[in-house]
């Protein structure tokens, strides 16, 4: 009876171990869930304020995030190829050839206004930066191509594993 009751002990030890595995590895995906989540409101929150102006708009917006750092957005599109976004965009951060943020381009080397380390809040005070970038294409003197895409910083190190890959949002806008 002490065999059985010794035997039973250590099947249940096995058997919450492995339950415990999996609770720690849902917690850890409900986390980098959530962030990569944020990082889609934040994209989207900055395509939205630029949306917002006339596609020949110069205006340059400012946002202000949780660290209360004020980051300016700079609307001002430029040919596709013509600008500092490279062969493949506008004006802003350099695009692939996809048309899709190119994130192998440093921080430092996006053009002023076109890029942000955005902070958000997060619960219990827990504050969380992402890496916005954006470029702004002139189609006409009536309508311009904004593709934003966030990630959170610290991504890239991860080796991609860890977090989705950024979202990148475009939209047309005109007037």
């Amino acid at each position: 009876m002490l065999l059985e009751l010794l035997i039973s002990i250590v099947v249940l030890v096995v058997g919450l171990g492995g339950i415990m595995i999996l609770l720690i590895s849902a917690m850890y995906t409900n986390s980098t869930a959530g962030k990569d989540t944020t990082s889609t409101m934040v994209a989207e929150h900055v395509l939205e304020q630029i949306s917002a102006q006339p596609a020949n708009a110069t205006t340059v917006l400012q946002l202000t995030d949780c660290g209360n750092t004020t980051w300016n957005i700079n609307t001002t599109g430029s040919a596709l190829g013509a600008g500092s976004g490279g062969a493949y965009g506008g004006n802003g951060t350099s695009l692939t050839v996809a048309g899709v943020v190119d994130w192998t381009q440093d921080y430092a080397n996006v053009p002023a206004g076109y890029a942000m380390q955005y902070t958000a809040c997060g619960a219990g005070g827990r504050q969380i930066v992402y890496d916005v970038r954006w470029d702004v294409i002139t189609m006409t003197n009536y309508s311009r191509m904004a593709i934003v895409s966030a990630r959170p910083v610290g991504s890239a190190a991860a080796g991609g594993l860890r977090f989705i890959f950024p979202p990148n949002l475009r939209t047309i806008a005109g007037m």
